[in-house]
């Protein structure tokens, strides 16, 4: 078979040694690693699976601890003996447990549980698809200061107001209530910008 590829051409991956076969859609599972060796079997995964398109990730914390005086960083996983793969290929377990990649993993029935990217971002601490979608819709209708806006509730809905100021999910405003300039403030997001 001969090759036809160009300078700066990725190599073509194939199956290194059974750990992985066939190529699938992507998928993510929760592994069980050896005792303190999550970053060992991240790195093992990273080399041998270079081209396979396989990520790993775990959550970790720092600790800050007092060494001979001096401040020293500590990272450590924040749950022992479990980190979460994506594989683009269809992982062979037998094979990875006999190399010792991995201890096992999560299965019921002997079938291993497939996670999303929602579980696996719920698990690391991050926000997941739906949390990051309401955020937007949240800031897609928090106005900037010096914006007109509209009051949609309270005793003033369907005022329209001058924003002042906005921090930390408050904001300031003026309003015209005849021939006086009232200010208020709101937390509960009840001053929307006004479409333009």
């Amino acid at each position: 078979m001969t090759l036809n590829l160009k300078e700066g051409d990725p190599w073509p991956f194939r199956s290194s040694r059974g750990i992985v076969g066939k190529p699938c859609e992507p998928v993510w599972h929760a592994l069980i690693t050896a005792p303190q060796k999550e970053a060992h079997t991240k790195e093992v995964l990273g080399r041998v699976l270079d081209g396979a398109g396989v990520q790993v990730v775990y959550p970790e914390v720092s600790k800050f601890r007092k060494v001979n005086g001096q401040d020293r960083e500590f990272v450590s996983p924040m749950i022992a003996r479990i980190i979460y793969a994506k594989f683009s290929y269809e992982p062979h377990w037998d094979v990875m447990r006999q190399r010792r990649i991995v201890s096992g993993v999560f299965s019921i029935a002997d079938k291993p549980v497939r996670l999303t990217q929602d579980d696996v971002d719920q698990a690391m601490g991050l926000p997941t698809e739906q949390e990051r979608q309401e955020q937007e819709r949240i800031r897609a209708f928090m106005p900037c200061a010096g914006e007109p806006a509209k009051l949609i509730g309270g005793p003033f809905k369907g005022f329209f107001v001058d924003v002042k100021k906005v921090e930390a999910g408050r904001v300031w405003y003026e309003m015209t209530f005849g021939d006086r300039r009232v200010s208020g403030e709101d937390t509960q997001g009840l001053v929307q910008r006004v479409a333009g």
